[in-house]
């Protein structure tokens, strides 16, 4: 059963969120976007097929001690495909986070997971969040379970958000070529197969979150199914049509979309296609969110196509760009999820 130590708070399915978690998250709902559609899904305040059935799903709330105030939410949760990494998402602004605070607030979660009854410290195999938070609770974890982190982050991106006062609806115009139309759409049932196979290769750009054949599959029925996937069509002249570029925004929540997958297969990079797609996405999205965010790699050359949409990397209050980090642990010693 979910308990208490200190000031974190642990809730599960039997308990469910408290109000103030709740309004933590949707309070910062740009930022929880990793946490609170997945949250709203289980406890079936959004439609989601299939249903999320799995009973892993367990949240934690850090307040500061003699405080009711909510200052970082953490989730442990399971998707339709496998287990999440650990999600922290700070509710306060990243500048009170001081180096003391940072480290009793992370032993507080830590010591919370571990003494969690059932919790298997093999289940945490990386943890994203802002960079401090991220490599605060990895040298902590690490001191108090003897799982070592990996050196090198899996992942490190700029937060980065698109409005509708800052799209760049105006595309540049396409390149010459004769006979060649261009269809943006989303996808459906029919694509299944396609964007399965495009799923699986972007997947392997993201070692070591890879995915099967089967998970594939099941990914690409479940974007489809769920309405969260573009595609853009090219067909030339007689040739059978190929999909060029694909969109999924998988995380939504009031007034929040999320950009979670682009991919363009290498035949048709550098001809303008993603740019293309993600801004009529974009469109579409803008008509029922009032904001779109994503991550973008530091090192992603795509982060010019996001630039061209209109995308702004978010800055702290020191001005300085948002960055997040996913941090893998040893993985001889975890096991490994998905993403």
């Amino acid at each position: 059963m979910p308990g208490l130590l200190s000031s974190v708070q642990v809730f599960d399915l039997s308990t469910g969120l408290s109000e103030a978690g709740w309004n933590a998250l949707l309070s910062n709902a740009a930022r929880a976007n990793l946490v609170l559609p997945h949250a709203e899904k289980v406890f079936g305040r959004q439609i989601f097929t299939p249903r999320i059935d799995s009973a892993e799903q367990l949240w934690l709330t850090y307040s500061k001690p003699g405080t009711s105030e909510i200052s970082l939410v953490l989730s442990c949760t399971e998707g339709p495909l496998d287990k999440y990494p650990l999600f922290i998402i700070p509710t306060i602004p990243i500048a009170e986070f001081t180096p003391e605070f940072l480290e009793s607030s992370m032993m507080a979660l830590c010591s919370a997971l571990v003494e969690e009854p059932g919790f298997r410290k093999e289940r945490v195999f990386s943890i994203f969040s802002v960079e401090n938070i991220a490599e605060a609770f990895a040298l902590t974890w690490e001191r108090l379970t003897g799982i070592g982190r990996i050196e090198k982050p899996y992942y490190s991106a700029f937060f980065s958000v698109c409005t509708e006062s800052t799209l760049v609806r105006q595309e540049r115009p396409p390149r010459p070529s004769e006979d060649v139309i261009l269809d943006p759409r989303l996808a459906v049932e029919q694509d299944a197969e396609e964007i399965a196979k495009l799923c699986r290769e972007f997947a392997k750009t993201s070692e070591p979150f890879t995915l099967s054949k089967e998970k594939a599959g099941k990914e690409a029925e479940l974007l489809i199914a769920n309405k969260s996937v573009w595609v853009l069509e090219i067909k030339k002249g007689k040739e059978k049509p190929e999909i060029a570029t694909i969109v999924a925004a998988t995380r939504k929540s009031k007034g929040v979309a999320t950009i979670s997958k682009v991919y363009t297969p290498e035949k048709w990079r550098g001809k303008g296609c993603a740019e293309r797609l993600v801004r009529h996405a974009c469109s579409e999205l803008l008509e029922k969110y009032k904001e779109i965010v994503l991550y973008v790699g530091v090192e992603n050359s795509a982060k010019i196509v996001y630039d061209r949409v209109g995308f702004q990397v978010l800055r702290d209050e020191s001005l300085l760009p948002q960055r997040w980090l996913e941090i893998g642990f040893d993985e001889n010693k975890v096991e490994l999820g998905h993403w």
